[in-house]
């Protein structure tokens, strides 16, 4: 694989990675790291191609605008309508910006089109007018058979894998009410009728190849997340009380994750107790916390367009019963073994067949015993080729898991877990898993004598 300047550095990993996360501040980066992707692309794809990939065209309602992922990746440019075009001839990237009004501009203030030096200042060729496109690729134009790489794939989402989404896409078009195509469908039928001469290719397999070796700065990002996730799984459990609310234990979490500079949520928390716990995305936070109860989290922030996936179990009220403490030995058992088992070269079938054999021993065969899980990164169910040996830069996360409805029992201990050259570092590791050392968080505020922060 080629995208060296992607892969830079991981030597340096391990030491990234043992910096305390201290201050509240905001996940960027500079345009070097986009150059660097945006190269790392053009040396996959021949020189005679062109690149277009389109940024979000609406906001989404009721919360912070997210770019896409795969043109933020290329660009981290967060403007509305965007449009990258790049030559890969000399790998010269160029911005398309729709025009605003000065009413338009009062609202979401002015785009890069209207800022002096902006170009530069994100590493780009040149910006220009939206109205231009049309012309630049029509000027592009050779006597030889042109490629124009485009996503002909689904988009990412920060909670939605490419699968996911066309998953989600086959659900709404089987509404006859809810088939019209998607976004990127129509977009790829524009481009055919619009230059019939280009040969529209899917860009989407070398992004995700990209996308699924982090850099340094991105590990550094991810480190950053790993901690704050960590923490605010810590601060929830502390506050959890028999007679308090799931929405009480999401709240606190999502305090921490903003006030340590998370852009928000890498997806919807699950706080599922009783019940609610076998529902594995649960997600609306109603039901009141009763005595005996199992509670699961699975929640994790988003930094710098990176995600972390934590999940952490523990009882209401500070005591597992004798089921629930079984369960969760198992689980935390197998969970330290795929960890343990994860350095470059190892396959996912390797780590199933070790927590497997756990499961088998501690009496739950019939459960599932996971290993090492989906990839993790802009999207918590992130790109990558699942058939690759695990390699250096990986992001992945490891969740074994034990559901038994009829018991309310459901125990799922999960991790992000970073392959580095000699093994892996786990970057959630600052909230605690042993048994121990979790109920003694449950409701430590509490019996501290307060909550106040």
């Amino acid at each position: 694989m080629k995208g060296k300047a992607i892969c830079a550095g991981i030597a340096l990993l391990t030491i990234l990675v043992c910096v305390p996360r201290v201050q509240a501040q905001r996940m960027t980066y500079p345009p070097e790291e986009f150059a660097g992707r945006r190269q790392a692309l053009c040396d996959e794809i021949g020189n005679q191609d062109l690149i277009m990939m389109v940024g979000k065209t609406m906001t989404q309602p009721g919360v912070r605008f997210r770019q896409d992922n795969d043109f933020f990746y290329l660009t981290g440019v967060e403007d509305l309508n965007a449009i990258l075009a790049i030559d890969a001839a000399n790998c010269e990237a160029s911005l398309f910006l729709p025009a605003q009004t000065e009413r338009e501009a009062s609202r979401d203030g002015w785009n890069l089109l209207y800022q002096e030096g902006a170009a530069a200042a994100h590493g780009l060729a040149s910006i220009h007018p939206l109205t231009y496109l049309q012309e630049y690729f029509s000027r592009k134009r050779n006597a030889t058979t042109q490629t124009l790489y485009v996503r002909l794939a689904e988009t990412t989402e920060v909670d939605q894998s490419r699968g996911d989404t066309a998953i989600f896409i086959a659900r709404r078009m089987a509404n006859p009410w809810g088939s019209y195509p998607s976004e990127d469908a129509w977009r790829v039928e524009k481009l055919r009728s619009t230059f019939p001469y280009y040969e529209l290719k899917d860009i989407s397999p070398h992004v995700d190849m990209l996308r699924m070796i982090k850099s340094p700065r991105e590990i550094e990002t991810l480190e950053g997340n790993g901690w704050v996730s960590a923490e605010a799984h810590r601060r929830a459990i502390e506050v959890t009380r028999v007679g308090g609310w799931e929405y009480e234990i999401e709240a606190e979490a999502t305090y921490v994750m903003l006030k340590h500079g998370a852009e928000g949520a890498g997806y919807p928390a699950i706080v599922g107790s009783g019940p609610n716990s076998n529902a594995w995305h649960y997600n609306k936070s109603s039901r009141q916390l009763q005595d005996g109860d199992i509670i699961v989290m699975d929640y994790g922030a988003s930094m710098g367009y990176l995600t972390i996936d934590i999940t952490r179990t523990w009882p209401a009220n500070g005591k597992f019963t004798e089921l629930q403490e079984r369960a969760y030995r198992c689980v935390l058992e197998a969970e330290k073994a795929i960890i343990a088992a994860m350095k470059p070269g190892v396959t996912r079938q390797e780590t199933r067949e070790i927590a497997a054999a756990i499961y088998e021993k501690w009496g739950f065969e019939n459960q599932y015993p996971g290993g090492a899980g989906h990839f993790v990164g802009m999207s918590v169910h992130d790109v990558g080729d699942y058939s690759l040996p695990l390699q250096a830069g990986m992001v992945i996360a490891v969740e074994p898991i034990i559901d038994i409805p009829e018991e309310e029992l459901h125990v799922r201990i999960e991790d992000t877990v970073l392959i580095t050259e000699t093994g892996h570092v786990v970057l959630s590791s600052h909230v605690p898993k042993e048994v121990e050392e979790i109920l003694a968080l449950v409701g430590k505020r509490a019996k501290d004598g307060g909550t106040e922060r």
